[in-house]
């Protein structure tokens, strides 16, 4: 089911470029935009949980490179 959305001329003028220049429809690089744009949101709230709890970031797994295990 198709819907209206409001936006300003100059958005629609540059979703309708960025759509021309991807060879997709308006509707289809809104989708798109909402997609990345909740994948971030979910991850960035995951981030911020886990410094919540305590978890080490990336930088707390170097200490595994210093584990004693012999490499092959």
């Amino acid at each position: 089911m198709a819907t209206t959305v409001r936006v300003s001329e100059a958005t629609r003028r540059r979703a309708a470029a960025m759509a021309k220049d991807a060879d997709t429809t308006i509707g289809e690089l809104v989708e798109r935009a909402l997609d990345t744009y909740e994948s971030k949101q979910f991850w960035s709230a995951t981030q911020s949980a886990l410094a919540a709890r305590g978890t080490p970031d990336s930088d707390g797994w170097d200490a595994t490179d210093r584990d004693g295990l012999n490499r092959e």
